[in-house]
């Protein structure tokens, strides 16, 4: 053996030594006295004779390849020990995994390696690259259920179908907050409600797009101290500071996340062609100090959940999250008393009016024991995401609360719920705005029935339910009071619509007092003169856009 393959022996002398192609360079240089040339063909013949084993094709950072022992493997550790300082990205990205039970969505990939979503520069990755580099290294697996695709690591792969059904909880617990959020945000002039776009909980997978980075929401704002700038209000506006929100709520907020936030916000400072001014705001439930010095002095706002809504949030977030769980292993139990106390906790701490929006979320919760005691033996699918490419190559989708197959009475029935005040109104139309009578019965529902009967023999008949604990107009009335003799719209024992009195009319039918109580005690109340909550609904929703062949106001011809 020769007295370069002796040395390089004597330092992969243990499984646990990796080093890059620089390191092991300077270390020939200083050794031997040998130039950079012949360093490389050292190493390289030494590969070659299986003295040392190298990570090709596999590079971390600069083009350069790890070498290790021969017979040695690259695993998670070590690749977080390399990447740490030659691709900071990939490092972030595993310790994020490993903390998380070694799952995590490709949104989050998305966010924790601040990557864009589509290549900007040579030397910038993109996940699916970090990603296809994982693989190769049998780091990381990438697995899809219900339109979410999740990356894994590759020793939890076995355990991916329960994960993944638990992480989708997790990411409904980070999103159910952010209209409310954005609702306060507003509310104390530190943006405005013209420009907001957010994620949310009927698009998971799906961020706010901007500057070709996603974000957990982005808006605007004139809210820069003292106002110099009064008469013109078009000078004003082209002086606006683009706002981006990162918020995570199921677990605490790490240094790793801070990195992928900075990233970021440094990403859209370099693309302006002219000065940008950006605010970061950092939402949280719990952080950990290393993250907490690193936001304060980049000087980041930063919002403790219990700053915002008091320290009450917490048990709420909690009964949340075990309703959740609840609802994810069918089992009704104690859905109705998570709600109670939710409820009971949001009205005891004067939060109604902020958390209006997670008020509709407990109510669709509220309604799943009550789906599951009509609907005996039958499949029931909660936030199913039906989609479909658009001739423009575009994807279109929706989120459905509920859909039952019930193999009884030969039909399939999407239901739709509505948990809002029952002094408000819901609309007949426009049927290209969600919210609204037409939105569900000529939009979401016709996709439905699309969908589920696309290349089926003999389809079931798909019907629609909606649900709702405010009031219909009276033109919606009148509209839903003539689908429902309709044979194709109305379920076989149910009418197309519920609110108020019907509801409780229907749930008495079926024994389900304790649902009704907690009806009466929070969402069905007949004082009028309550001021109306904020919800997102309202204000800031977003669904896909619909294509031009599709704005048909005549819903009559539609659906008849």
């Amino acid at each position: 053996m020769n007295k370069y393959n002796a040395f390089l022996n004597e330092i992969f002398c243990d499984d646990k030594v990796f080093k890059t192609g620089n390191e092991l360079n300077h270390m020939l240089q200083g050794r031997f006295g040998i130039n950079t040339s012949n360093a490389r063909k050292v190493v390289s013949r030494a590969c070659s004779a299986g003295i040392i084993a190298s990570s090709k094709p596999v590079t971390f950072g600069n083009g350069q390849y790890v070498y290790f022992r021969n017979n040695s493997s690259l695993n998670t550790n070590v690749i977080k020990e390399i990447t740490r300082k030659n691709r900071p990205p990939v490092y972030h990205l595993l310790a994020l995994l490993e903390s998380n039970d070694g799952i995590i969505s490709y949104y989050e990939g998305l966010k924790i390696t601040a990557s864009p979503l589509k290549k900007e520069k040579e030397k910038s990755n993109t996940l699916n690259e970090i990603i296809e580099m994982l693989e190769s290294l049998k780091i990381v697996e990438i697995a899809k259920d219900k339109g979410i695709i999740y990356i894994i690591l590759s020793n939890r792969k076995d355990h991916a179908i329960n994960l993944m059904k638990k992480h989708r909880n997790n990411m409904i617990i980070d999103c159910m907050l952010i209209p409310d959020i954005n609702n306060w945000l507003v509310k104390h002039n530190i943006i405005d409600n013209r420009n907001v776009v957010y994620r949310n909980k009927n698009l998971l997978s799906k961020g706010a797009e901007h500057n070709n980075y996603v974000w957990d929401a982005y808006a605007y704002t004139n809210t820069t101290g003292y106002n110099t700038v009064l008469e013109s209000s078009t000078e004003r506006d082209t002086k606006k500071t683009l706002v981006v929100l990162d918020v995570v709520l199921f677990r605490n907020y790490t240094s790793s996340d801070v990195q992928g936030f900075l990233r970021r916000v440094q990403a859209v400072r370099s693309s302006a062609k002219t000065e940008r001014k950006v605010l970061p705001i950092v939402v949280y439930k719990g952080i950990t100090a290393h993250a907490y010095s690193q936001i304060k002095s980049l000087g980041f706002i930063m919002l403790d959940l219990g700053s915002i809504y008091g320290s009450n949030i917490y048990p709420i977030i909690q009964s949340v999250s075990n309703i959740r769980e609840s609802m994810l292993y069918e089992y009704t139990g104690d859905i109705v008393d998570n709600v109670n106390f939710a409820m009971s906790t949001i009205e005891s701490s004067g939060q109604n009016e902020n958390l209006g929006n997670m008020k509709g979320d407990l109510f669709e919760a509220l309604m799943y024991p009550a789906i599951k005691r009509m609907h005996p033996d039958s499949s029931i699918e909660q936030g199913r995401v039906l989609k479909r490419k658009n001739t423009d190559g575009t994807i279109r989708n929706y989120e459905y609360d509920i859909i039952v197959r019930d193999y009884n009475a030969r039909e399939i029935i999407v239901y739709e719920f509505k948990g809002r005040n029952s002094d408000i109104e819901i609309p007949l139309k426009p049927f290209d705005k969600p919210n609204t009578v037409k939105w569900f019965f000529g939009t979401t529902l016709v996709f439905a029935r699309e969908e589920l009967q696309k290349g089926v023999q003999n389809p079931l008949p798909v019907k629609g339910c909606f649900i709702t604990t405010a009031k219909f107009s009276e033109e919606s009335l009148e509209f839903l009071n003539k689908i429902n003799t309709h044979q194709k719209q109305k379920p076989n024992s149910f009418d197309v619509y519920y609110d108020g009195d019907k509801l409780i009319e229907l749930l008495t039918n079926n024994k389900l007092d304790h649902i009704i109580s907690v009806l009466k005690k929070y969402f069905i109340k007949q004082d009028q003169n309550r001021e109306k909550e904020l919800n997102d609904e309202d204000v800031f929703d977003y669904e896909a856009p619909l294509t031009k062949s599709e704005n048909i106001d005549d819903l009559d011809k539609y659906l008849f």
